[in-house]
C-alpha cells in the first residue's frame, strides 16, 4: 500500500494561505476521534435503514471531502469508487423522494466502506490545513450549482 504522500500533488495555492501564515495547529493532523466516530455512525445508521436527509447529506460531505483531500495528494482510492458512491447517493435521494425511505442497496456498502477507510487514513496523517482547504472547496462547490465535483471522465465510466 502506498503512503499518504505517495500520490501527493501540489496544493492549489488559491485555496490556502501561504506556508508562512500556517499555524502549528494547522500543520498537525486533525483531532480524529470525533470526526471518525461521527462518520462511522452516520454510515451505520444509513446502512441499517435508519437514514435521514441529514445523515445522507453527511455522507455526501464524506464522499466529497475525502475526494478533495485525496485530490490534494492524500489518498489512493480509485476515482470510480467516488463516482459509484455518488451514483448510490443519487439513487438513495430518488428513493427518498419517491417512497419516503432513506435506504441504500446492499451492493453500495463496499463503496462507502472504502471511502470511510480512505477517510480514516487521511485523518491519521493529513495536516489540518489540507482538511480545511477541502472544506472550503466543498463550500465553493455547494454554491457553484455544478452537479458534481468529480472529474466528468470518472462519472462516465
Amino acid at each position: 500500500m502506498s503512503t499518504p504522500h505517495a500520490k501527493r500533488k501540489s496544493v492549489r495555492s488559491s485555496a490556502r494561505k501561504s506556508p508562512g501564515s500556517l499555524t502549528k495547529a494547522m500543520l498537525l493532523p486533525l483531532p480524529e476521534s470525533a470526526v471518525r466516530e461521527a462518520r462511522h455512525l452516520t454510515w451505520v445508521a444509513c446502512k441499517a435503514e435508519a437514514g435521514s436527509a441529514y445523515l445522507v447529506n453527511e455522507l455526501v460531505r464524506l464522499v466529497y471531502l475525502t475526494y478533495y483531500v485525496q485530490d490534494a495528494g492524500y489518498g489512493d482510492t480509485e476515482l470510480m469508487v467516488y463516482a459509484r458512491a455518488e451514483a448510490a447517493l443519487e439513487r438513495c435521494l430518488e428513493k427518498a423522494e419517491r417512497d419516503s425511505v432513506w435506504q441504500f442497496e446492499p451492493d453500495d456498502a463496499p463503496l462507502f466502506e472504502a471511502i470511510l477507510r480512505q477517510g480514516d487514513r487521511q485523518l491519521d496523517g493529513v495536516p489540518s490545513y489540507v482538511y480545511m482547504d477541502a472544506c472550503a472547496r466543498l463550500d465553493r462547490f455547494t454554491l457553484s450549482g455544478r452537479r458534481s465535483p468529480l472529474p466528468s471522465a470518472a462519472r462516465m465510466q
